[in-house]
């Protein structure tokens, strides 16, 4: 299996959307039962092969694939990562599942990853990313249906990750391994925001993909 590549002074960015947001996750602890987010696992567990691993940590709740190219110079190019890890989609998904309660999808989400990615490409040519896909935990019955939109959103975003040579971790496939062994509402009391233990699971599964050098 390949790997993302760290040594002792690399420096990695977690970007996406509320699952990677410390305030949102710190704010809604109290509902969500998850304040150790994914992130700030693996950050502890990189500063355990090297102090020296710089760590920035760029999530916004409700952000869209397209929230994420409006500030992709600020908080990704300008910091010049040797590592990108990125969630997002899940809300590009959600917004076409439920559109009665969101504005028109005026900006559709393809467009928008493909051109992160080209920057990525053309800005940060030999930085590694990896793609964390979208996913949803079988927590509450009404919502299960959304799983064919979020499966629809899916392949288009992997597809176009890996046509811009990006590693992908398939989260939804993690989870349903999860939930195997472990309720659904332990992993994720909402079924979209982990609980710590789905936190530490998502953690877990990119310590996986991780090789120090």
């Amino acid at each position: 299996m390949e790997k993302i590549k760290l040594n002792k002074n690399s420096k990695v960015l977690f970007i996406g959307d509320s699952i990677t947001d410390v305030k949102f996750n710190f704010r809604m602890a109290h509902k969500i039962k998850g304040r150790r987010i994914y992130a700030l696992e693996l950050k502890k567990a990189f500063r355990k092969y090297s102090k020296d691993i710089k760590v920035d940590i760029k999530g916004i709740a409700s952000n869209r694939t397209y929230h994420v190219y409006d500030r992709l110079t600020k908080d990704c190019i300008s910091l010049k990562p040797d590592v990108i890890i990125m969630l997002i989609g899940v809300n590009d998904a959600w917004e076409n599942y439920v559109p009665e309660d969101y504005p028109p999808l005026l900006r559709p989400m393809d467009p928008h990853f493909r051109e992160i990615f080209r920057r990525i490409g053309s800005e940060l040519p030999d930085t590694q990313v990896l793609y964390l896909m979208p996913f949803m935990i079988d927590t509450v019955a009404e919502k299960l249906p959304f799983h064919k939109t979020l499966d629809e959103y899916r392949e288009k975003l992997k597809e176009i990750a890996l046509e811009n040579g990006a590693l992908i971790l398939d989260l939804q496939e993690v989870f349903y391994e999860a939930q195997k062994k472990t309720e659904p509402k332990l992993l994720a009391v909402d079924g979209i925001h982990p609980t710590n233990l789905g936190h530490k699971v998502i953690a877990d599964a990119i310590i996986k993909m991780i090789e120090y050098i």
